[in-house]
């Protein structure tokens, strides 16, 4: 092991990632340079430069960083886009933060750490804004009423829909469809 290669895994640095994996001899794991797991002791790691040489040498692949999928993001990350997709689902229904980290199987308030960390938004603003992306695409259409889109896209009142549509568009609903609209005839 090189010195480079044991600063990379000593920071996690996931710029290492691909480029080698080491395994624990003690335990017989192999992980990426990036693993969020504890450090072991650097004699008892070995480098590899690719996944089927360190299967063959008998260690099996992490659970925590998973190398065996090179395309897998950790699992902050998959979390985060599970928290995403759920919200993207049910976009329409009240939010419920014990919903959305029931259906996912963690806690509330690790649910909302791991969002803001990865995505630097909170889930209710995330909710918000999904909701008035979808108002926007709704609005561009002039048979719909802003009381109907209010409700097509989950608000009760047509004046928290506007409120909240004015914080994230910086345009009331209103201001916003006869911009389009005069927009179109140009």
């Amino acid at each position: 092991m090189t010195p480079e290669e044991w600063q990379a895994i000593k920071k996690r640095d996931t710029a290492y990632d691909g480029k080698f994996l080491y395994g624990v001899t003690t335990t017989k794991v192999i992980c990426r340079p990036s693993c969020a797991t504890r450090h072991a002791v650097p004699s008892h790691i070995v480098i590899f430069y690719d996944l089927p040489s360190a299967l063959q040498a008998g260690y099996r692949p992490c659970c925590c960083c998973r190398p065996e999928c090179p395309e897998w993001k950790g699992a902050k990350k998959e979390l985060a886009e599970k928290a995403k997709k759920y919200i993207h689902l049910h976009y329409t229904e009240k939010f419920s933060l014990r919903a959305i980290s029931a259906a996912l199987f963690v806690n509330c308030n690790y649910l909302v750490r791991i969002f803001h960390e990865i995505t630097n938004d909170t889930l209710l603003s995330y909710h918000h804004r999904l909701r008035c992306q979808e108002a926007k695409r709704l609005l561009l259409q002039d048979e719909y009423s802003i009381a109907y889109i209010s409700t097509a896209v989950g608000y009760c009142s047509p004046s928290h829909f506007a409120r909240i549509f004015k914080k994230y568009v910086h345009q009331t609903p209103s201001a916003y469809r006869m911009r389009q609209q005069q927009s179109k005839r140009k």
